[in-house]
């Protein structure tokens, strides 16, 4: 292994703990926040809800975008971005975003060490946003056995 091999891992573990400890704090203040307004409607709770996880979501691409970006900056063989010239900071968010929703357009795409980065966010993503599915199903469900007198 290179010390480019151990620099793009190390940060893709650091960058993965940070976006799975953003999403756990965001979810945990969302859930203590719709804990403590039980009064809200089920429109306002739902809303609240997925806004707040969006924007966890949004600031974890973030956090994917802007390390690729720095770890092209370290060493001469971390990776680059293929099928552009010149890739600049909202090059790597898109990258990101296309990764960790998992679309993965192709349009560009990362080359060298940089596949890691992007194949493991790709895997987080899929985990991040089926525990967002999950938190919405249970605020619902929640609801519709209130609804329901149970």
């Amino acid at each position: 292994m290179t010390p480019d091999h151990l620099i793009v891992a190390g940060a893709t573990m650091g960058l993965v703990l940070l976006a799975m400890l953003l999403h756990y704090e965001a979810s945990f203040f969302l859930r203590l926040l719709l804990k403590r307004y039980k009064s809200l409607s089920l429109r306002t709770r739902i809303i609240t809800l997925t806004s707040g996880l969006f924007c966890a979501h949004v600031a974890q691409i973030w956090l994917f975008g802007v390390g690729a970006l720095l770890l092209v900056g370290v060493g001469d063989t971390t990776g680059t971005i293929g099928g552009m010239v010149d890739a600049d900071l909202l090059d790597f968010i898109y990258l990101s975003a296309t990764s960790f929703t998992t679309v993965g357009f192709g349009d560009i795409y990362p080359v060298g060490h940089l596949r890691f980065l992007f194949g493991t966010e790709a895997l987080v993503g899929f985990m991040l946003l089926t525990w967002s599915a999950s938190l919405t199903f249970v605020e619902i469900q929640t609801h519709w056995r209130n609804l329901d007198g149970g």
